[in-house]
């Protein structure tokens, strides 16, 4: 994806095919959106220590060498110590490196010999639950097959104190223990806060976890905008396959990442300015057209990045009784489960399809085959062409229906497209926050250290409860 080639380009946008708001709403919305882009553009020349406070260090962390150097040595060093990589976390601790792994290694990962993995390790997620099963399956598992002191746990969590992640943590260190594995910290690696709130942080000075290091989640990163910093590119470098190093596949993601920041720093009606164009739609849809959801249209077998983008979307925009609700969906399997009620149900949705022009490896459709009739028109195809036709049936569909919808159009389905991709919807979710008014503050003022995009005060109710109910069972019994 160099600098004359577009990677990634944006549909069905442009204002004729808006069919909402009148021209001085929409003047309106475009004189906000400039002023915006204008405040981003001065906050990107800030210290790093204020962009922190802004919530808007995520923005650098494809800059981070010293990060990116750390990720990269211990995952060489690790991938020779370990036949296992088991991710410990929840929510954007987690989903990250689940997108990573659902769009770009095998689908079979685990099924391959070592070799034709390329010396990446064998996957596994958990931490995400206090539901038992998985995580003793998982161990049992490990256990059975030799392999649990060759496994490498990488705990996620930037406070040290999510309860599902660390209490999956305690369980992991009582079976290495009751394994014989001595040194239970040597089997961890701790992904978190690299200051002394981090309790994970606390611990690692007394009994050093792997690789005598923390790796950080570096302050005024989020969770669910942190697939950047080591919180997605250690998974990233640990399962680097054939052909790709694990130096060389990060950067690969990070290119994409500066292609897209580049573009989004363009003039906002810039049609290469992706992120405040798709921001600037969304937000007429939603202010003017008095649309309630966002299909996230995937069109390939990943589902994975839809689950990635609605907690980076309802998470940050769903405030002060605003923002879309975003509804995953997979084509054309969604075209089974959802699209009915796209079609014939409440006109209160709005439609955003991924759309990957090169799925990678690909099989012909046999014609001539005896199942004939309305199946001949696929015959002779490569299933990558089948696929587009189904994607933009559906569209055209929607579009003679009278649905909105637009399309982002990536040219491949690699890392450095995935990359561009999440740093496109990452940027548009900052954009479209602005434009919601959540970084103005109860006084009428801008503050972007206040701002709601990078907030998520909504969980503490349950944290806290949760905590409270444990305590009293543990009292009780």
């Amino acid at each position: 994806m160099n600098d004359g080639e577009t990677g990634i380009r944006l549909e069905g946008v442009d204002d004729a095919r808006l069919r909402t708001g009148r021209s001085s709403d929409i003047r309106e919305v475009d004189r906000s959106l400039g002023a915006i882009h204008d405040l981003f553009a001065m906050e990107a020349s800030l210290a790093p220590n204020t962009l922190a406070q802004y919530g808007r260090a995520w923005t650098r962390s494809h800059l981070q060498d010293g990060d990116i150097k750390q990720v990269v040595d211990l995952a060489n060093r690790a991938r020779d110590e370990f036949a296992a990589l088991v991710t410990l976390g929840i929510g954007g601790s987690d989903l990250s490196a689940r997108v990573f792994h659902d769009v770009l290694d095998p689908p079979y990962h685990n099924l391959l010999p070592a070799d034709e993995r390329g010396g990446a390790p064998e996957v596994y997620f958990t931490g995400d639950t206090f539901d038992p099963r998985r995580l003793g399956a998982l161990l049992d598992m490990l256990t059975r097959r030799g392999m649990l002191h060759r496994t490498l746990f990488n705990v996620i969590s930037k406070s040290g104190r999510t309860g599902e992640t660390v209490s999956a943590l305690m369980v992991v260190r009582d079976r290495l223990s009751r394994q014989a594995v001595k040194d239970w910290h040597g089997h961890i690696v701790a992904t978190t806060g690299p200051d002394a709130r981090s309790a994970l942080s606390q611990s690692h000075p007394e009994r050093p976890f792997y690789g005598d290091a923390l790796l950080p989640v570096p302050e005024g990163v989020g969770g669910r905008f942190s697939a950047f910093s080591p919180v997605g590119t250690f998974f990233l470098a640990m399962t680097a396959g054939t052909g790709m190093s694990p130096g060389s596949r990060v950067r690969e993601m990070l290119e994409g990442v500066r292609w897209a920041e580049a573009r989004w720093r363009l003039p906002w009606p810039d049609e290469r300015n992706i992120a405040c164009r798709l921001a600037r739609w969304l937000h007429l849809q939603e202010r003017y057209g008095r649309k309630q959801a966002l299909v996230f249209y995937n069109y390939a077998d990943n589902r994975r990045l839809g689950d990635w983008f609605q907690q980076l979307y309802d998470e940050s925009l769903q405030e002060r009784g605003g923002g879309l609700h975003v509804v995953p969906a997979v084509g054309p399997a969604g075209n089974h489960s959802v699209l009915n009620g796209i079609v014939g149900g409440r006109a209160d949705r709005v439609v955003l399809f991924i759309h990957w022009e090169n799925l990678g490896r690909d099989l012909k459709i046999p014609d001539g085959a005896e199942i004939g009739g309305e199946m001949a028109a696929f015959g002779g195809l490569r299933m990558g062409e089948a696929q587009s036709a189904s994607y933009l049936g559906t569209a055209r569909d929607f579009s003679a229906r009278g649905i909105p919808n637009a399309t982002l159009h990536v040219v491949r389905r690699d890392e450095r497209h995935l990359g561009a991709l999440m740093r496109v919807l990452m940027d548009t979710v900052a954009v479209k926050g602005r434009l919601q008014g959540q970084h103005v503050n109860v006084d009428g003022d801008v503050d972007p250290a206040a701002d709601l995009t990078y907030a998520q005060d909504g969980v503490e109710g349950y944290k806290q409860r949760t905590r409270d109910l444990a305590l009293q069972m543990k009292s009780t019994r």
